[in-house]
């Protein structure tokens, strides 16, 4: 058949475009898959593909791990109340930027990438804000304010360090102090001293120990002079004032427990080393007297002792012969004046008159001081003295099974002694055997255990590589091996039809004889150069040569 008379070398002679753009881009796909067939058919190709499938094979499953492994986590905020955590949350959920609680520490961690991106946001939004400290509060004191204002800016500044101080007691959301400080006055009478109050704002499920509340009293009124521990109130939320404290009641239960706690310790000390942790029990009531009393008593001494003796002697004696006799009678009469009468005496001589006795006076006193023993003595028993003691010890059957009755009594006088109990004063000791019923622990379901999310996790993971391998690199590697093995066929049999096709030297159009056996070089290079000629000298015989030869059906032997 003449390729000048065929159907196609009409067409291209009537000079129609698309019959022959249609056969040269079905050539140009057809040639670019021989191409990659035959590239991939070259032996160092078929040795480094399943090298290449391999490296892919764990490229792709480093992705995926990358894809579904979770980033590296940095702490973000760490010491942060749940107010403040919410606000925190809320900002990075309106930025869509991912975050994690640890439930054990509250702590926000954010992935290594957003972090920076999360603390900028958190602080431009607002979400946690630093409270403003006293010292800044100072420094914004504006130039040429006045005395009162003044006043006023250094008691807000002390309020605020004094808050600050106190926020750092755990169990606390919010702390508000107000100090009432009266005007200095020259007359002392006129001072009033001042007064302070402290509004908390517990966390949910939080209370203030006793200890808490008079550490909190302590530190407000040490840090205001002149203010007394009586001026500070402290009361919580819901209005109740904690600053009051429990009274005696509240002294004596505290002090019962601690006693109690103390001798239950003794005990536990006591029985651990001889019958193992868990095989005893004990329970100690005590019962203290809590009345508090002052006595006072005043001594003598029955036998004195004379400290001073004085002994005054006196004596007085008349100096002229007064008046005797009762006063007031005819005794007091002087006698009759003496007549002299003439002539010598007569009778015998009258004696000369005796003088009187001279009166005496004497008076005497004795004066004794004693010294008497005197004693003084003032008591005050103070409250908390044990007036009963109550001790329970239960032993665990199965640790006291080869004990006897004498190891029983050797454990309760050991228990007593630890304790200190009086019989005189009504103790009780009672040691007794039992059996002990295993404590009951409820423990969360597997499903809900940390590990089980992680183990899920990383399965997941393991399997979606498996899926990958088996389903993705396992038919690629068989399509690759499948597809070298046809191509190889069609490059043989491409190669036989060109040399079927080409045409011999002396450029007359006709289809030279297939070749058979190994290609000769020369030959080939010959036949290059015939076709490149035919080309130049006769465009349209080529395309259409080329026409022919493309959509040419496979010829069998003996064919004409």
């Amino acid at each position: 058949m003449d390729m000048a008379t065929s159907p196609e070398a009409m067409a291209a002679a009537s000079g129609q475009p698309g019959s022959l753009l249609a056969p040269l881009t079905d050539a140009a796909g057809g040639s670019a898959m021989r191409r990659i067939g035959a590239f991939v058919s070259q032996p160092p190709v078929r040795r480094a593909l399943p090298w290449f499938a391999g490296v892919s094979a764990a490229g792709a499953t480093a992705l995926l791990w990358a894809t579904m492994a979770p980033a590296p986590q940095r702490v973000l905020y760490t010491d942060l109340s749940d107010g403040e955590r919410a606000q925190v949350a809320a900002a990075l959920d309106k930025a869509s930027i991912g975050y994690r609680i640890d439930n054990s520490t509250g702590a926000i961690t954010v992935d290594e990438d957003d972090l920076y991106k999360a603390r900028m946001l958190a602080a431009s939004d607002g979400a946690l804000a630093t409270p403003e400290t006293g010292e800044q509060m100072i420094d914004k004191l504006p130039m040429g304010a006045s005395r009162a204002l003044e006043g006023e800016r250094l008691q807000a500044a002390r309020e605020r360090e004094l808050e600050l101080t106190i926020m750092q007691i755990d169990g606390l959301e919010a702390v508000r102090v107000h100090l009432a400080e009266a005007a200095k006055s020259v007359f002392v009478r006129d001072n009033t001293p001042p007064t302070a109050s402290v509004m908390v704002r517990l966390a949910r499920g939080r209370q203030l120990s006793d200890s808490q509340v008079t550490a909190i009293v302590n530190l407000v009124a040490g840090s205001v002079p002149g203010l007394g521990i009586d001026a500070v109130k402290v009361i919580d939320q819901h209005g109740r004032l904690l600053s009051a404290g429990g009274g005696a009641d509240a002294d004596r239960l505290d002090l019962q427990a601690r006693m109690e706690e103390k001798l239950r310790q003794q005990v536990s000390t006591l029985l651990t080393p001889m019958l193992g942790e868990g095989n005893f029990s004990s329970e100690i009531q005590v019962d203290l007297d809590m009345d508090q009393q002052t006595s006072a008593r005043e001594s003598y001494d029955k036998d004195g002792v004379v400290r001073s003796e004085a002994d005054t002697q006196s004596q007085t004696a008349g100096g002229q012969q007064g008046a005797s006799g009762v006063p007031g009678v005819l005794s007091n009469t002087p006698p009759p004046a003496t007549t002299v009468k003439p002539g010598p005496p007569t009778g015998t001589p009258t004696p000369a008159a005796t003088p009187a006795a001279q009166p005496l006076n004497t008076q005497s006193s004795s004066n004794k001081t004693y010294e008497l023993g005197r004693e003084v003595a003032v008591k005050t028993a103070a409250p908390g003295a044990i007036k009963r003691l109550s001790v329970a010890v239960a032993l665990s059957k199965e640790a006291m099974t080869r004990a006897r009755q004498s190891d029983i009594d050797q454990i309760k006088a050991l228990v007593s002694a630890a304790v200190g109990a009086d019989p005189s004063r009504g103790d009780q000791v009672a040691v007794e055997v039992r059996d002990f019923q295993p404590p009951r622990l409820d423990t969360l379901p597997f499903y809900e255990a940390p590990w089980f999310a992680m183990v899920v996790r990383n399965a997941v993971a393991l399997i979606a590589v498996l899926l990958f391998l088996l389903l993705g690199v396992r038919p690629l590697i068989k399509t690759l091996r499948g597809g070298s093995s046809s191509d190889r066929g069609k490059a043989g049999k491409g190669a036989a039809s060109q040399d079927r096709n080409e045409t011999d030297g002396g450029g007359n159009g006709t289809a030279a004889q297939p070749a058979l056996g190994p290609i000769d070089t020369a030959m080939l290079q010959s036949q290059i150069g015939a076709a490149q000629r035919l080309i130049e000298q006769k465009p349209d015989h080529a395309i259409a040569a080329l026409r022919e030869m493309l959509h040419a059906e496979p010829q069998h032997d003996g064919a004409a």
